[in-house]
């Protein structure tokens, strides 16, 4: 038992190892269900973050559904709003986009973005070509127009191809990789780096985003990033609808707020379907994906992992979790201890990688330690529970080689009432004692293995009776045997004291069955005497640090142990103490046996009774065992009965 104890024990350090050599694995392989797991573990901290005050100088010019609607409003009544008429049908005319740039850059703006792709020639004709051209010839420098790299399949393979403006000006790549668990949160940089190592793409084009910074004339960021900082979700940045830049009333009223601001043009409709899910919200507009990344680029923001390498990410955090959970496992041995510790100990790396990301843009994983941990703790919480319910089932076999079952059970559901014996607790209970009569001679004609079997035949019949009546063994001493009867559990004076009486009642009756079994294998009788006192014993663990004995002590032992040898005298095989006569009298019937002096009290008479029967049983073993015992001791009882 104790083996396998310290098997599950072992057992519970060896799958927390296992469980970081799995977070090892699993974080290195980054296999699409990991880097799913760990998005959203990434989502659940930016949305703990909260928004993040984005740069003042971006604005979105949005293609909103309020402008897309004006087409009608404008074919209703043409005189009245002429100056609808580029937004009449969509796709606009790039008038439309012409006259924006050029009222944003009369009111001060620093550059200008246009987030669709203008790859073809207007549908409108050369004139609306020519609208736009003319309008970029003079701020084409601090305007970037959409570009694309394409790929399509067809039954013939891949198509690749680069989409770009027809115009002759700046531009930038729009592409957006999305991860395996369907969210947009690479950097365009890295997104289109891909690309081009994919697909063999040959130009150099910078992003949307970086252009536009270039455009702007900032600086271009020393550090590369490789997820987009989000600055919050959709409606982070100020977004004013696409036509009120056009609207002649509605254009003074508005135009300061485009000085020295980067404008980014594009669409925020719906029906476009150009939005996206990203960690930080489920449905944002491209164009906005776009602004954060500008915005980042602007503040020098980056989000990187804290350990690039996964190998080096993997391996780590295993150290990691390795450590914190053994430690945890050796150091916290009971469940709620352990369960509080990993609870801590996951909270603290939840909150590390918190701390990281927010203070440091810097990402660590999160839901694999987290897991791993998690399953660790279950883990020695689950073998925990295993090995306290072998030690307990150790321990209580061992208790019930010296108690009933029952009273076993009682103790391991209160085991700090049992700690207590450890130092010795004071208790009120009967102390019995018995030994074989002439037992010098039986061992002598019988020889030693003979006399050890024998010996272990009694005993059993013994032990039964006595734990049959909640009874504590004490000890064996030779063939003699020491019990109580309320200690180390107590169900009250009376109880306790008959449950005492009607144990050693037990033991005549089973000795005399004994005694017909050992007459038919050849084997001498055997006759006990017992003695039974009730008072005041310490019970607890006795001896040296080498050694310790469970057992009880003080003058109710010794009482009990003078009066088992008194009953040679007396004639007798039952005798008990005038405090346990007082408390079993209305229950047994009993011969009075007078006062006696006992070695070692001198100076005080001890009253004893000799106990007949329960009252309403049978008196008939009784006299057959005074008879046969006198015989025995080759001497006659006294009785005088009560």
């Amino acid at each position: 038992m104790v083996r396998s104890y310290r098997r599950i024990f072992r057992l519970g350090h060896g799958l927390m190892v296992s469980w970081a050599v799995f977070g090892a694995i699993a974080l290195t392989s980054q296999h699409p269900w990991i880097v799913l797991i760990e998005g959203q573990a990434q989502s659940f901290l930016l949305r703990l973050r909260g928004p993040v005050t984005p740069p003042e100088e971006i604005v979105i010019l949005g293609i909103d559904e309020y402008s897309l609607t004006q087409g009608d409003l404008y074919r209703a009544d043409p005189e009245r709003y002429p100056f609808l008429a580029p937004l009449g049908i969509w796709p606009w005319q790039r008038s439309a986009y012409a006259q924006a740039i050029e009222r944003l850059m009369a009111a001060g703006a620093k550059a200008v973005a246009v987030d669709v792709l203008l790859v073809d020639p207007s549908g409108y004709g050369p004139d609306d070509d020519a609208a736009l051209a003319d309008t970029l010839a003079r701020w084409g420098d601090r305007v970037t127009l959409a570009a694309a790299y394409d790929v399509s399949s067809s039954d013939f393979g891949l198509f690749t191809n680069l989409l770009a403006p027809v115009y002759d000006n700046r531009a930038g790549l729009i592409n957006l990789e999305v991860d395996t668990d369907g969210k947009y949160r690479a950097f365009p940089d890295r997104g289109i780096e891909n690309l081009r190592q994919a697909h063999s793409f040959g130009d150099d084009l910078p992003s949307l985003a970086a252009d536009t910074l270039a455009a702007a004339g900032y600086p271009s960021p020393s550090r590369q990033s490789e997820e987009i900082f989000f600055y919050g979700p959709a409606g982070s940045f100020p977004v004013v609808s696409f036509v009120q830049v056009l609207d002649p009333d509605n254009w003074p009223l508005i135009a300061d707020q485009f000085k020295d601001k980067i404008v980014l043009i594009g669409p925020m409709a719906e029906s476009f379907q150009d939005r996206k899910r990203t960690p930080i919200d489920g449905a944002m507009p491209g164009v906005e994906i776009h602004a954060h990344a500008l915005a980042a680029l602007m503040e020098g923001r980056t989000v990187n992992p804290a350990i690039a390498n996964p190998l080096a990410q993997g391996l780590l955090t295993a150290i990691a979790i390795g450590a914190i959970g053994l430690g945890l496992g050796y150091r916290f041995t009971q469940p709620v201890p352990r369960l509080v510790g990993f609870l801590g100990a996951i909270a603290a790396w939840g909150a590390l990688a918190y701390l990281l990301m927010v203070h440091r843009d810097r990402l660590m994983p999160v839901a694999i330690p987290v897991a791993c941990l998690g399953m660790g703790g279950v883990t020695y919480i689950a073998t925990g529970a295993v090995s306290n319910r072998l030690e307990e089932q150790r321990l209580r076999r061992t208790l019930e080689r010296y108690v009933a079952p029952s009273v076993a059970q009682e103790i391991l559901s209160q085991p700090e009432d049992f700690t207590s014996l450890t130092v010795g607790q004071k208790f009120q209970a009967a102390v019995l004692f018995s030994d074989i009569r002439g037992f010098s001679r039986i061992s002598y004609q019988l020889g030693a293995i003979e006399t050890v079997s024998l010996l272990n035949t009694y005993l059993d019949v013994m032990v039964d009776a006595i734990l049959e009546y909640r009874g504590t063994i004490d000890k064996f001493i030779g063939d003699a045997v020491m019990a109580e009867f309320g200690a180390p559990k107590s169900l009250g004076p009376e109880q306790d004291a008959l449950g005492a009486v009607s144990a050693a009642l037990a033991m005549r009756e089973a000795l005399a069955t004994l005694r017909i079994t050992l007459k038919e294998k050849g084997l001498p009788p055997l006759y006990n005497g017992i003695g039974i006192s009730y008072g005041e014993l310490v019970v607890g663990n006795v001896g040296s640090v080498q050694r310790l004995e469970y057992t009880a002590i003080g003058d109710t032992v010794n009482v009990a142990s003078r009066i088992e040898g008194l009953t040679k005298m007396v004639g007798t095989d039952l005798l008990i103490t005038q405090p346990c006569y007082d408390l079993v009298k209305d229950h047994i019937v009993s011969v009075d046996h007078g006062t006696h002096v006992l070695a070692g009290r001198e100076h005080e008479a001890v009253q004893v009774y000799g106990v007949v029967s329960l009252k309403g049983e049978s008196d008939g073993l009784y006299h057959q065992v005074q008879k046969d015992l006198g015989r025995h001791l080759g001497q006659f009882p006294r009785t005088s009965k009560s």
